[in-house]
């Protein structure tokens, strides 16, 4: 037979509770004493999936500020306190290409992407999806009437009238 799971008082952890509460205060204590005990090495994780995170954002976001894969690249260096040269010798770049991904000048290739996703522990289409929304981004702006021209109503109109 299953032992039964008594809830917690005032519904912690299950329904909202104001701040201010003793069962928010408890709760604040429980999450304080649980993330002094981590190790350096689960808090690196944790920063890792923000930064991951942050990434899954951008990319879902509509706002016009472009961040690039270098940009987050080089946050999560900063946040692994690895120096640039440190990291391009470890992934065999030479340190002024990995200076030039990291401002943007140099994309991203399939193969980077694929040592960063083993290395941080993110998927590897995240690093080219920024950078082809990017590039996307880029395009649109920069020839938007280019692009505006092309219609499917014109396109059957045209065919219907040529048959």
């Amino acid at each position: 037979m299953k032992k039964q799971i008594e809830e917690p008082q005032e519904s912690m952890l299950t329904c909202s509770m104001d701040v201010g509460t003793k069962g928010f205060d408890d709760f604040q204590a429980i999450l304080l004493k649980k993330s002094i005990k981590r190790t350096e090495n689960q808090k690196l994780k944790i920063n890792l999936l923000t930064l991951k995170y942050q990434m899954e954002d951008y990319l879902a976001s509509d706002k016009t500020e472009e961040k690039s894969a270098g940009e987050f690249l080089k946050i999560i260096l900063k946040t692994l306190q690895i120096q640039q040269n440190q990291f391009a010798e470890y992934i065999g770049l030479r340190p002024s290409n990995l200076s030039k991904l990291i401002s943007g000048e140099r994309t991203i290739n399939y193969d980077l992407a694929l040592i960063f996703g083993r290395l941080f522990n993110h998927e590897a289409m995240l690093w080219i999806e920024i950078q082809a929304k990017n590039e996307m981004n880029k395009l649109l702006h920069a020839e938007r009437n280019k692009y505006a021209v092309y219609s499917l109503s014109d396109l059957v109109k045209e065919h219907k009238n040529a048959v």
